[in-house]
């Protein structure tokens, strides 16, 4: 099957910063920095069907030749599947095992199992399953994540910054994917959950539209590129790397940060969480519990990893793999120590949140203190620049 990439290859952007005249616009070491219009997000992998409806005027195209086969003015409700002889959704197409069907208005919505995307869709048949394609500009991919974020906005300001998080991290994904692979990133992976809930004009809409094209730069190699970003509620006084927590090879910077206002509130922030010893032990199917020890990042004190042991049998496993297993609720952030006790296990730790990125806690205090967007992000991330990619081809 021929790869078929949707956004135009675009040529060498470049820009000055016209939303904060504060930022920094010394960009002499960027070199070729692209500017894809969209994002290509995985929705269904390899299912058996999908129910696909079309509400309004649609095309549809092959895009392995870019042909229009179809179109509608109505809409359209069918499920879609894969057959030996090509994709059927409603009618059979004989011969084809690619669909993109693309809005015809901006009125037009697109479903997949009852929820809603914005853009266009492109629908894969292999072997009789199906994989399913969000095409989507990304600014509206920005809009969708924020929106199912944040139901209650932050500080105006705050809410800039995390687009312009949220966008650089758009970017990272796409520049770093296979040039082979039919997407970008897989929407649980980004926690993707579609456009349903974007409101035009709201706090969030505004805070894309301030910042339309604007991402963070990070040196890699003798290269100026988007990296990997992200966000925490508090970081109880220090951030932590990306690739300390999260274990993988961005290009993130390498350190993390102080975080004063963070810091000062950070006994508030305590918490507690106590087990059983037994009961601990058995949900991670070990007999008994002898040891726990905990991998820490030394700069920040953020724990990535734990080994729990049972004599001479461990075993080992990340941050995000203990939360996730003992819950959000008890294990409250990556900062903590664990203490063992006759027949209890005693987690103390303080903040909220993996540790990583832009604290929310502190950006909300400076942006309540006067910091625009761009003070904020410079605090956070002391060794980006921020960059303009308003030559994007319209």
């Amino acid at each position: 099957m021929k790869t078929f990439r949707f956004f135009a290859a675009v040529l060498l952007c470049s820009g000055t910063l016209s939303v904060h005249a504060e930022a920094e616009t010394s960009f002499e070491r960027i070199s070729e920095p692209m500017a894809p219009r969209n994002i290509q997000i995985l929705l269904e992998k390899d299912c058996d069907g999908a129910l696909l409806e079309v509400k309004g005027p649609y095309y549809i195209f092959n895009p392995h030749d870019g042909s229009r086969v179809a179109s509608g003015l109505l809409g359209k409700r069918f499920m879609i599947h894969e057959l030996e002889s090509g994709l059927k959704w409603g009618e059979e197409f004989p011969g084809i095992h690619q669909l993109y069907i693309k809005p015809r208005s901006s009125e037009t919505s697109v479903f997949i199992n009852g929820i809603q995307y914005a853009g266009a869709v492109a629908i894969y048949g292999v072997a009789g399953k199906i994989n399913i394609v969000n095409d989507i500009e990304i600014e509206s991919y920005v809009k969708s994540k924020l929106t199912s974020q944040f139901t209650a906005p932050l500080e105006p300001e705050v809410m800039s910054a995390l687009a312009i998080l949220v966008r650089t991290d758009a970017y990272h994904y796409v520049t770093k994917a296979n040039p082979s692979s039919f997407w970008h990133v897989n929407a649980k992976e980004v926690d993707y959950q579609g456009s349903a809930l974007v409101v035009h004009n709201s706090l969030i809409d505004r805070a894309v539209e301030s910042t339309r094209h604007l991402i963070l730069l990070h040196g890699e190699d003798g290269k100026d590129v988007p990296f990997a970003t992200t966000w925490t509620d508090n970081c109880a006084g220090k951030t932590a790397a990306y690739a300390q927590i999260f274990r993988k090879d961005t290009a993130a910077p390498q350190k993390g940060v102080e975080a004063p206002h963070a810091a000062l509130s950070r006994s508030e922030s305590k918490w507690t969480y106590q087990i059983g010893r037994k009961t601990l032990a058995h949900m991670f199917n070990l007999k008994q519990l002898s040891a726990c020890e905990l991998f820490v990042d030394k700069s920040s004190s953020k724990v990535y990893g734990v080994r729990m042991k049972d004599g001479k049998e461990c075993i080992d496993m990340d941050f995000f793999t203990l939360q996730e297993r003992l819950g959000s609720v008890h294990i409250k952030s990556s900062d903590f120590t664990v203490t063992l006790k006759e027949d209890s296990v005693l987690f103390t730790g303080y903040g909220k949140g993996h540790g990583v990125g832009l604290c929310l806690y502190s950006a909300n205090a400076l942006a309540q203190n006067g910091e625009n967007a761009v003070k904020i992000l410079s605090k956070f991330y002391p060794e980006t620049y921020l960059f303009n990619l308003d030559a994007v081809p319209k």
